[in-house]
């Protein structure tokens, strides 16, 4: 009975009825936020392998310049189609947290904490079950609640002007907390029914990253990632184990316009390592990411300088649909200023994004909020 009971809840891991989630982002283990910091964002992306707050390549950490602390919201609206019908639906998050200092003179320690996989959605669906002979009619209802986030320890150490380098320590925790419920339609002769259950997940990697500069205006930036051990657990007893996704990127950037600069990346996402963690229903695919961005010095606003960033992005999202692969291609715009004479930064960002599948189209629009305290 057990083993059916978890087998039930791995398979709520894969696609629930897509009408009733209104989202195709959120199937299979959840949806990519990209671990990205708002400025990134505002790119889509692809500035992720110099940027200090994004916790993607260890070795960025020092172009932070000082101590800081960093954090952001992000609201996503949705809207999917199926069959000329449209859903509408809305997620908040706060997908980056982070803080560093300077160690030294050349050194720099980093604490992140951020959102690896989201995934908080609602299902329901009309079904009719035999009750003592008779067939009733109900609703059954599927509510999830969670995430797998990203713990991330990391020391960089800038050698000279030309070359930082830095190593990193991932830890990877959170739960999906799910409640399974049939409601019958005669509730004068049937109560309801309700299940409550949480699947956690535990898991590790480490990483590198490397910055250059080998020409004037030219930055060469490169980071992996190895993902471990990780498991699921199903209150306190093993579920199933397997590993955490293992990733490499590069990006190069040229800033030899003055106070702009235009960047290209490329990222790949072994997510398949994960496959074993779920039940065998699930389509659980590797992923690539290109993004192109441009940050742009802007006129200055009451003798403050301002930073306009665009940026376009076509990736694979790690899960397949029906057989088919899932696409989403990014379109963003933002703005970046300074307060307090230098103390504190705030960024913003607009992402659009459309995700297809067979047969199925999902916008989203990310409005992203970030703030970064250098005291």
């Amino acid at each position: 009975m057990r083993r059916l009971l978890i087998t039930a809840l791995l398979l709520v891991t894969s696609a629930a009825p897509l009408l009733a989630q209104g989202s195709l982002s959120l199937q299979g283990f959840g949806y990519p936020t990209g671990q990205l910091s708002t400025r990134a964002a505002s790119m889509a992306g692809a500035s992720a392998e110099t940027d200090a707050s994004s916790p993607v390549n260890p070795g960025a950490l020092p172009g932070a310049g000082r101590s800081n602390f960093s954090f952001q919201i992000d609201p996503e609206y949705r809207q999917i189609t199926v069959g000329g019908r449209a859903v509408n639906t809305r997620t908040t998050r706060f997908p980056v947290i982070s803080i560093a200092s300077r160690i030294g003179v050349r050194g720099f320690l980093g604490a992140s904490f951020s959102t690896l996989l989201d995934r908080t959605w609602d299902a329901s669906f009309r079904d009719t079950v035999t009750v003592a002979g008779a067939r009733e009619g109900s609703t059954v209802s599927t509510t999830v609640r969670g995430a797998i986030n990203d713990a991330r320890v990391a020391y960089a150490w800038q050698f000279n002007e030309r070359v930082q380098a830095g190593l990193a320590f991932h830890a990877y925790t959170g739960a999906n907390r799910m409640t399974l419920s049939r409601a019958f339609d005669d509730t004068t002769k049937y109560g309801s029914l309700s299940q409550n259950t949480t699947l956690s997940y535990a898991g590790s990697a480490i990483s590198a990253g490397l910055l250059s500069r080998p020409l004037p205006h030219l930055y060469l930036a490169a980071s992996i990632r190895v993902g471990g051990a990780m498991k699921t657990r199903y209150d306190d007893s093993l579920a199933t184990r397997g590993n955490a996704p293992s990733r490499y990127g590069a990006s190069i950037t040229y800033d030899g316009i003055p106070g702009s600069q235009l960047v290209a990346r490329f990222s790949h996402e072994g997510w398949s390592r994960m496959r074993s963690l779920g039940s065998a229903a699930l389509d659980v695919r590797d992923a690539n990411d290109l993004s192109l961005g441009a940050d742009i010095a802007g006129p200055k606003v009451q003798g403050t300088p301002m930073q306009f960033r665009i940026g376009a992005r076509s990736r694979d999202l790690p899960f397949g649909f029906n057989g088919s692969a899932v696409k989403e291609r990014t379109l963003a715009i933002g703005t970046g200023t300074t307060l307090a004479r230098g103390w504190a930064t705030v960024d913003v960002s607009v992402q659009r994004n459309d995700r297809t599948a067979t047969g199925l189209k999902e916008r989203g629009t990310i409005l992203s909020v970030g703030l970064t305290v250098r005291p």
